[in-house]
């Protein structure tokens, strides 16, 4: 029986309004000429939404999941990182921690040295240069070159004079071997570079050996007359002609350019027959 709408009441069936045809209520069209149903279109339309929103809904489910799972993955990489940066930063500090101890125990060992090497020797040194005796005061600084402290030498009180002696007994050991008719032009050129400095010839004043006290200076005098002598000699000049030498192989700081000296000295040695 069909009520005033013409929908079955007992099947929910409906007759197509075109055909006459009973089809069911939620038919969207009539299955036997295909006329709209609108009741039947309309819970389809409402069917196909409702399914819709349930498959958004699973995706935005499944998103959330994917990145509830990508947040735990990154932030424990996160950790993983941060970890291993703290621990490098941890390691370089006890590293450079440990490098600073160690040269500060380094440096307190070597000053310790100094120290005592100062407490050891220095009066000695005092004793010797005091003595006047020269060469039994170089032998006694320099058989101490392995001493551990050794470098506190170089803050004793008259160490520019040591300085004067040793260069003038190296000029007086090589002046032996060039009249034997032994050296080089390397040779000749380093004692000459020696001689000049050692004769004071140079103008740099801001060497040691160069900033002698008033007494020094007047024990220095006798080898650096001997310096000068060793010039004279070597390039068979006057005094004032070796310093005209001397003068044209110095550099703008007034220190002995040793290749212009070379190539001076060479060429005076072998006017003169000194060397072949």
């Amino acid at each position: 029986m069909l009520n005033d709408n013409g929908i079955n009441a007992l099947d929910r069936q409906i007759e197509c309004f075109n055909c006459g045809a009973v089809h069911a209520a939620d038919d969207p069209r009539c299955p036997y000429c295909g006329g709209l149903n609108p009741a039947g279109s309309e819970k389809a339309y409402m069917d196909e939404l409702a399914n819709l929103k349930d498959e958004t809904d699973k995706l935005a489910q499944e998103a959330e999941r994917d990145f509830g799972t990508n947040v735990q993955s990154n932030a424990k990489r996160i950790v993983l990182v941060a970890v291993f940066v703290v621990a490098m930063l941890a390691a370089l500090f006890f590293v450079a921690n440990c490098m600073n101890k160690n040269e500060e125990r380094q440096e307190v060992q070597s000053y310790q040295a100094r120290e005592s090497f100062r407490e050891q020797h220095f009066s000695e040194l005092d004793r010797l240069y005091e003595s006047g005796d020269d060469a039994a005061l170089s032998a006694y600084a320099w058989s101490l070159e392995n001493e551990p402290g050794f470098d506190a030498l170089h803050s004793w009180e008259h160490i520019g004079y040591l300085r004067v002696y040793n260069d003038w007994e190296t000029v007086k050991v090589a002046q032996s071997e060039f009249r034997k008719g032994e050296g080089g032009i390397d040779d000749y050129t380093w004692t000459v570079a020696l001689a000049i400095k050692l004769a004071q010839l140079d103008k740099n004043k801001q060497r040691p050996s160069a900033q002698l006290a008033d007494d020094e200076e007047m024990r220095a005098a006798q080898y650096r007359a001997f310096a000068r002598e060793f010039l004279e000699d070597t390039l068979q000049m006057s005094e004032n002609e070796v310093v005209a030498f001397a003068a044209a192989v110095l550099d703008d700081e007034g220190d002995v350019d040793d290749d212009a000296l070379k190539r001076d000295l060479e060429l005076r040695l072998r006017q003169l027959g000194t060397i072949d």
